[in-house]
């Protein structure tokens, strides 16, 4: 006991000395680096944007590859992970531009929309300060090329555009450098002989310089702009204004219409109309055009559409619509409208009644269809369309959907049922009408008995010549549907059957004074069994017969073994059965017994060989026997009396 005790003691010692061993060793062990989440450079994914460090100029942060100087890790905006939106970002590190530009009366567009990025590059290029092209051909990227690329081209343009405009913005308007005339003074002497040459000797040098010269461009060796006056044009200075050596030689020599009118007197008699311009009234010529030089035809301070909003302010908000009137768009309001004077109301070029058919020539021929639209024949197309433009097809007033219902709102009431035709339902009035006219009674886009097949196109398959219903023979599709809403099924006039009866009315009247109805009759479904259009059998019928009443009736052949009755394994259901009513039960066409012998004579042998003699007092077969199928012989029932069962009738019977 001793020794065993002694033996396991030296065990535990053992086990304890290994132990120890094992934690001494492991202490002993260099310390494990620490795991921690280090996130991968930028770069490492974006590999694209390497290209970028072989540009010439870099931006700094991206020198330093410190993308999140610009971008969040992960994200802010939704747009690059962005720090801040458009040029809010850039003020960031630039806000001592920032702060000049808040200075700055006049804003480059682009800056003052927030959108550095328009002319700079954020990462890299190959041209200073990171613009994305070189030179003049940054700035052209906005501003019309042709502006700038006329024949005689002004020689500081071509050493960049930076001689006289400040990119960013300026306290002087258009972004120059200094003020217009200081400017043009600083390469021009006023006291030159070859200035004074030029200008007649008029005082000019403090006047405006771009009323007679483009800056830029121009198709003359002057400089002059492209619509020029042609006193200006021909040096007659003095054809407007007093004479050099007058104390004020830029005076004029007469008030601003008297003035014009000294030259442009066919004009003058020309003006003497119904309807004249207010500027022209007032002899304020000076209010559209300009007594030197322009850049637009007629000498006028603006082009097109430009120059009559200064005044008509509230037709601005128009041309910024999806769908401006094409006219507008080509020539400008002078296009409809004469800017000077006209016997028309609104100084329209024709009349209001024949303004719109100046071009559209094709729809005032429809004039002469038969049905005309209402506004349409009154010729008043400003009931449906704005005459300078709007969002929706057509320039329309309203959305499609609601132009109608402006004047037919009581239809808007009447088409709101159960059953709504679908162009009715999107308000697509105008897949089955026309806007204008139509040789076709209400405006139809095609003959009443045509108009339904042009989207039901499938159903002119169904017209075959047996079993078509007469109605839709004819294509008088409104004999039973009504073309907008009703609240039946299928947009019917009436409810069924009564929508059947209309024509049907015989039958109307049979089943009235029958006792008994076929229950799709009673449930107002006579589409249950005909097809309202056409079908390849008689009475429109669904199927033949027997697979028709078996559809509904399908206790009958619920078993596979049996043994049937001869008629109706025939599919002859309406040799027992008539269809739509009845006097009797189970709308049969006779009494039972007399419906059965009709067919099973009495009085022949195999009726007395089956029934063991003549029965007489017959008063119901079917009280033995199953009217359609069963698996006994004789179509005998399944439950049989005992004496019956074993063909002992005299048992009961004498």
């Amino acid at each position: 006991m001793v020794k065993k005790f002694r033996e396991t003691k030296s065990l535990w010692l053992v086990a304890v000395f290994v132990v120890t061993a094992i934690i001494f060793i492991l202490s002993c062990a260099p310390k494990g680096v620490r795991r921690r989440f280090r996130p991968k450079p930028c770069l490492e994914c974006h590999t694209e944007k390497l290209e970028e460090f072989k540009k010439a100029y870099i931006h700094s942060p991206m020198g330093r590859k410190d993308c999140e100087a610009c971008h969040l890790r992960h994200g802010k905006l939704p747009v690059k992970s962005l720090k801040e939106r458009g040029s809010g970002l850039c003020y960031l590190c630039h806000n001592k531009m920032a702060l000049d530009i808040d200075k700055m009366p006049h804003i480059h567009t682009a800056i003052k929309e927030g959108k550095c990025v328009v002319c700079h590059n954020p990462h890299a290029s190959e041209n200073k300060f990171l613009q994305k092209k070189l030179g003049n051909e940054q700035c052209l990227v906005c501003h019309d090329r042709v502006t700038f690329t006329r024949a005689k081209v002004h020689q500081p343009l071509t050493n960049g555009c930076l001689t006289c405009h400040r990119p960013h913005g300026s306290e002087y308007k258009d972004h120059l450098k200094k003020d217009e005339i200081d400017l043009c003074l600083s390469c021009h002497s006023a006291t030159s002989d070859v200035f004074k040459q030029a200008h007649r000797n008029y005082p000019v040098e403090r006047r405006n310089c771009t009323g007679c010269h483009t800056p830029h461009s121009s198709t003359n060796d002057k400089l002059l702009r492209e619509s020029v006056h042609s006193p200006l044009d021909e040096g007659k200075c003095s054809s407007c204004h007093k004479r050099v050596t007058d104390l004020n030689p830029l005076e004029v020599i007469a008030p601003d219409g008297k003035l014009c009118y000294s030259c442009h007197k066919k004009e003058e008699r020309g003006f003497k109309k119904a309807y004249r311009h207010r500027p022209l009234d007032e002899g304020r010529c000076l209010s559209c055009h300009s007594p030197h030089a322009t850049d637009y035809k007629a000498v006028t301070l603006k082009g097109k559409t430009d120059l009559c909003i200064t005044c008509h302010k509230e037709r601005k908000e128009v041309l910024k619509v999806s769908r401006v009137h094409s006219p507008i768009k080509e020539a400008g309001c002078v296009a409809c409208h004469n800017p000077h004077a006209s016997e028309n109301h609104l100084q329209l070029k024709v009349r209001q009644r024949q303004i719109c058919f100046t071009c559209h020539a094709k729809t005032g021929k429809e004039l002469r269809e038969r049905h005309t639209h209402d506004p349409f024949s009154k010729i008043e197309c400003v009931q449906c369309h704005d005459t300078h433009g709007s969002n929706y097809p057509g320039m329309i007033k309203t959305p499609p959907t609601a132009l109608c219902y402006t004047c037919h709102k009581d239809k808007e009431e009447e088409f709101f049922k159960v059953s709504i035709h679908t162009p009715v339902a999107k308000r697509e009035c105008l897949l089955c009408h026309k806007p204008h006219a139509s040789g076709y009674r209400y405006l139809t886009v095609g003959a009443q008995n045509e108009l339904c097949f042009i989207c039901h196109s499938n159903m002119a398959k169904d017209m075959l010549d047996v079993g078509i219903h007469s109605p839709f023979k004819e294509r008088d599709c409104q004999t039973c549907h009504d073309p907008h809403a009703t609240d039946y099924m299928a947009q019917q006039i009436m409810p069924l059957p009564q929508s059947c009866f209309r024509c049907h009315k015989d039958l109307e009247v049979m089943i009235k004074e029958s006792r008994i109805s076929h229950v799709p009759i009673d449930e107002g479904n006579c589409v249950y069994c005909h097809s309202p259009h056409g079908a390849k059998l008689r009475h429109q019928l669904l199927n033949l017969p027997q697979e028709l009443c078996l559809s509904c009736h399908e206790e009958i052949v619920t078993t596979k073994k049996r043994r049937g009755h001869i008629i109706m394994e025939e599919g002859d259901c309406l040799s027992c059965h008539l269809p739509h009513c009845s006097q009797l039960r189970d709308l049969l066409t006779a009494s039972d017994p007399l419906l059965c012998i009709k067919c099973h004579s009495i009085t022949e042998q195999p009726f007395l060989k089956a029934h063991r003699r003549i029965i007489t007092k017959t008063s119901r077969c079917l009280g033995c026997h199953e009217p359609h199928v069963t698996k006994k012989a004789g179509l005998l029932k399944k439950m049989e009396h005992g004496p019956f069962a074993k063909r002992d009738c005299i048992l009961c019977h004498e």
